[in-house]
């Protein structure tokens, strides 16, 4: 795939990107297994562990990762989708789509964003100009794989990719987001340019999640938030043709998901191809050219809505699943009593922070899998093999 325009963007050559950042980007050139094994090095010597006796796989989590397809796929041209997470997050969380979308015939790749993989205090200096060069020199490298690229992201990696793309129109082939983040759930997001200069935390809890951090910092919060500023201009202001496949939760409590809606609408919509899956508890099952609308009030399951992460979260994960060892419960954490009832309970409710999750339980967890995971996971690829490849 020829990147005519890329390297006007290929900023690590030109910006001082930081210590940590300079480790975590792909350098121009490099090699995809040279880059781990590189990167490898550093996380090991940096890294804050859970448990220092699981360290194997509390490494292999944080680490960028690929899946190939299998030799039956036979594909007469290669398909790839580049994926990066969110803040506060890591490769793991992508975990679950890029192996289902693999076995679909889809290459895929997961990357590290400067600032995460070892410890939330390294999230307090970074830049959303680091984050911007890890997604140009990632898709400088891949793109010399496959045939056809897509992009796709969580959260604030779905902002950084829907930015790169409309930035690149004519080398992208669309672009895959679950919750991408172009607004902060919050009424006072604007207040915290203000407050990083001069407070690191609001809450600063250490992490039990080897596949995130516990707390953000303020200044990653405002560097999120400026990132969302500039990105919701170029989306708005830019018109593009760019096909774009959305999946996210109205009752997101992380993104402001009516804004996520609103610039589908206004600029992904009338791209031919263009679908969005909207998880709702209030609205009944629906379908259109190019949206689907699935209910998500599923009392005979214990689950009412969907949250932020569950979105592309596979139910058989080990970790995150249905029966995982890990039970998401980092909302009660300033009330130890709860948030233990609520790691421990065999039979709790899950879903997305709310008065009415907690009506059903005291101690409800958030839901960290999507009950029609193998549903989602068929339509994106539909939807990436149907796409017109530029």
């Amino acid at each position: 795939m020829m990147l005519g325009r890329i390297t006007t963007l290929l900023v690590c050559s030109c910006v001082a990107l930081g210590a940590w950042a300079n480790e975590a980007v792909q350098r121009t050139n490099e090699g995809f297994s040279e880059y781990q094994q590189r990167l490898r090095a550093h996380l090991e010597g940096h890294k804050v562990w859970v448990d220092e006796s699981n360290k194997v796989v509390e490494l292999d989590a944080v680490m960028p990762f690929q899946r190939q397809p299998s030799d039956d796929c036979n594909e007469s041209e290669s398909i790839g989708l580049l994926l990066f997470h969110g803040l506060s997050d890591s490769p793991f969380s992508l975990r679950d789509p890029a192996q289902a979308l693999a076995e679909r015939c889809i290459a895929t790749r997961v990357m590290l964003l400067p600032g995460h993989g070892t410890k939330a205090e390294d999230l307090l200096d970074v830049s959303r100009e680091s984050w911007r060069a890890a997604v140009a020199q990632a898709v400088q490298s891949f793109s010399q794989e496959v045939d056809s690229l897509y992009l796709g992201g969580f959260s604030t990696g779905g902002a950084l990719v829907t930015e790169y793309a409309w930035q690149h129109p004519d080398d992208i082939a669309g672009v895959v987001l679950f919750s991408p983040l172009f607004k902060i759930n919050s009424s006072i997001d604007w207040l915290s340019p203000w407050l990083a200069p001069f407070v690191d935390w609001l809450d600063h809890y250490p992490s039990d999640d080897y596949g995130k951090y516990a707390s953000i910092p303020v200044p990653a919060i405002a560097e999120a938030y400026k990132l969302t500023k500039e990105v919701m201009h170029t989306v708005t202001e830019q018109q593009r043709t760019i096909p774009v496949f959305v999946a996210l939760s109205e009752e997101d409590a992380t993104v402001d998901s009516s804004v996520t809606m609103q610039v589908f609408d206004q600029a992904m919509k009338s791209t031919l191809g263009s679908q969005m899956v909207l998880y709702s508890t209030s609205r009944a099952n629906t379908q259109t050219e190019s949206m689907k609308v699935v209910n998500t009030d599923l009392p005979e399951q214990k689950i009412f809505g969907l949250s932020h992460m569950a979105i592309h979260g596979a139910p058989d994960n080990p970790y995150y699943g249905r029966m995982g060892s890990y039970r998401v419960c980092g909302w009660y954490q300033g009330e130890p009593d709860i948030y233990n009832e609520c790691r421990r309970a065999e039979n709790n409710w899950y879903g997305e922070q709310g008065e009415l999750l907690t009506s059903k339980s005291a101690y409800a967890g958030r839901l960290s899998w999507n009950p029609y995971f193998d549903d989602l996971m068929d339509q994106v690829s539909i939807f990436m093999h149907s796409v017109q490849a530029p």
